[in-house]
């Protein structure tokens, strides 16, 4: 199939006292033009930066537009497999020859990441004629900048940075909002840290509300893609915007475990990239590497990266500081990954008439599990479906799909569960260096350990027998 033509073009504001919009364009099938005004209020990420000229804001519009091509180009209607696409996109940008360093490498970091086949195209943009006058923000008071999705990762990863400041220094939560669902679970973590007063003063929030505006198609609607394979690199591109301007040397933390993060296929027919990859290690490796060439120097960094979630959920609870606020506020997150497809659940509301977050059986769903289980929590957390209640989960009929991440847990657990195939999956998706490629493999050798003991704690015969105890 030949690659699909994206074009992002700048329309200035009817006035400089306004920052104007994006429009994606590109060529559907049988030659239909689609056209489409982009969602992007990056207003309070601007507070921060006070910028739209630096290499960052390149790379935060770079960021922008990939997400949202990603978005309008559906697997099903412009790949040959169902998966991989061929996407040529042009972007405008102020530091040409910069990004054109990186672009071979971006390139390679987008096909990991996607599954897909991109090429990039920048082109000079004009300067962006802007004097909107914004409230000046003291960049000096922030010691860290970390991504806040509103999930368990994300949580930890706020409480362990608000403990590591330095005196009189915060930590900058730079958040996504685009759907509605993370930013909900981002409102309920923030408002109960103001109510019962955690953390008060030692953080701000900043988001950026971007994606496809469903109301700003100029022409017809397209037919848009679901799997939000790119999600992360706009994710990033916010947050290396925010950590830029503060400092061109503060890292951007990118909390998320390790288990999901290499998130080795369960069986083999999950292999490649349909298998999620937004902070796989070699895909942030390859991202960093852009970075430099076009010369930002912020480091991404994961410091869970070789932990899973329940070794962090442990490690945050042996400070008696850390777990009372993470006891407050854990319920507040959301890790699950199918909160929308309730139709299957069992229950949708706690005892208390309170809406129940999780569908008890993603993968994200049963790691928080394991990991609420590894500290006491397990059973004070409701559920849409209980895994170990076999006629809850479906367990016996094979044309029941919510069973189905579950099966495939259990089958990874009796048949894959060992070093040799942890290694193979691992060099399958690009891990190649020899202390990496053991450090990664031990580490899920211990991660799904975890998973393993929880199972064989309150599964039944039946699926004791399916992951092999």
């Amino acid at each position: 199939m030949e690659a699909v033509n994206i074009t992002i073009k700048y329309e200035p504001a009817a006035t400089t006292r306004e920052f104007g919009h994006y429009i994606l364009s590109f060529t559907g099938l049988e030659g239909t033009q689609y056209s489409v005004k982009l969602k992007f209020g990056f207003d309070e990420l601007r507070s921060i930066a006070q910028d739209t000229s630096s290499i960052a804001f390149d790379f935060l519009v770079f960021s922008l537009s990939v997400y949202n091509a990603d978005r309008v180009i559906s697997r099903a209607l412009y790949s040959e497999e169902g998966w991989c696409r061929r996407m040529r996109l042009s972007v405008p940008v102020l530091h040409l020859s910069e990004m054109n360093n990186s672009k071979e490498t971006l390139t390679s970091a987008l096909n990991f990441l996607t599954g897909d086949d991109w090429e990039l195209n920048f082109k000079q943009a004009e300067p962006y004629l802007i004097d909107q006058e914004l409230l000046l923000v003291d960049r000096s008071v922030y010691g860290r900048v970390s991504l806040f999705s509103g999930g368990l990762d994300s949580l930890i990863g706020f409480v362990d940075g608000c403990a590591l400041l330095e005196p009189d220094k915060k930590i900058l939560l730079v958040s996504h909002k685009e759907l509605g669902k993370e930013w909900s679970d981002q409102v309920r973590i923030l408002d109960d840290c103001k109510k019962h007063q955690i953390h008060t003063g030692k953080y701000e929030q900043l988001l950026v509300n971007a994606g496809i505006n469903n109301q700003g198609w100029i022409s017809q609607r397209a037919v848009c893609e679901g799997t939000f394979r790119a999600r992360s690199i706009l994710f990033i591109g916010a947050g290396i915007y925010c950590a830029h301007a503060i400092n061109p040397q503060m890292p951007l933390i990118i909390p998320e475990n390790g288990t999901i993060s290499l998130n080795i296929p369960l069986d083999q027919g999950r292999r490649s990239a349909c298998s999620t990859r937004t902070t796989h290690p070699v895909f942030l490796k390859r991202l960093q590497e852009a970075l430099a060439l076009m010369g930002i120097n912020n480091k991404l960094e994961n410091p869970y990266q070789l932990k899973s979630k329940a070794d962090m959920m442990m490690d945050c609870c042996e400070d008696s500081a850390k777990k009372a606020a993470l006891a407050v506020l854990y319920k507040d997150s959301c890790s699950c990954a199918k909160r929308s497809h309730k139709k299957s659940w069992k229950r949708r509301r706690d005892k208390n008439g309170k809406p129940i977050l999780h569908c008890g059986f993603c993968l994200p769903c049963i790691y928080r599990r394991v990991a609420l289980d590894a500290v006491g929590w397990g059973k004070k957390e409701p559920v849409g479906v209980n895994v170990f209640n076999v006629n809850e989960i479906g367990l016996s009929n094979p044309e029941i799909r919510k069973s189905r991440d579950f099966k495939a847990l259990l089958y990874f657990l009796r048949k894959r569960y060992n070093r040799d195939t942890i290694e193979g999956e691992l060099i399958a998706n690009g891990v190649y260096e020899k202390q990496e490629l053991e450090e990664y493999t031990t580490f899920l050798l211990n991660s799904y350990n975890q998973v393993k003991a929880w199972v064989g704690k309150y599964g039944n015969a039946q699926i004791k027998r399916l992951a092999g105890i």
